[in-house]
C-alpha cells in the first residue's frame, strides 16, 4: 500500500463498510512500523473517526489501520 492507493474499508465497523477512499499518509505507532494510514473518504468529512471528539480533529482524514483496507483494483471493485 502506498499514498495515493484507492483503499476499500474491510473491517467491522458498518458505517464504513465498502467506502472507498485514497490514502493519504502512512505511518506507525509502535517502532514506527508502518501498521496505520490517514484515508480521505469523499463526502464524509467530519463523521466517524474524523469527528472532533476530545480536541483532535483529522480535517478529512481518518485513521485506519492497515488491516482495516484492501487496495481497490478493477479486480476487485465488485461493490
Amino acid at each position: 500500500m502506498k499514498v495515493g492507493d484507492l483503499v476499500k474499508y474491510v473491517g467491522s465497523c458498518a458505517m464504513y463498510r465498502d467506502r472507498v477512499g485514497v490514502v493519504t499518509q502512512l505511518y506507525g505507532i509502535i517502532d514506527e512500523r508502518i501498521d496505520s494510514a490517514l484515508v480521505h473518504y469523499p463526502g464524509f468529512e467530519g463523521k466517524g473517526r474524523d469527528k472532533q471528539c476530545a480536541g483532535q480533529v483529522q480535517d478529512g482524514l481518518h485513521p485506519m489501520s492497515l488491516n482495516e483496507l484492501k487496495v481497490f483494483t478493477p479486480e476487485n471493485s465488485c461493490l
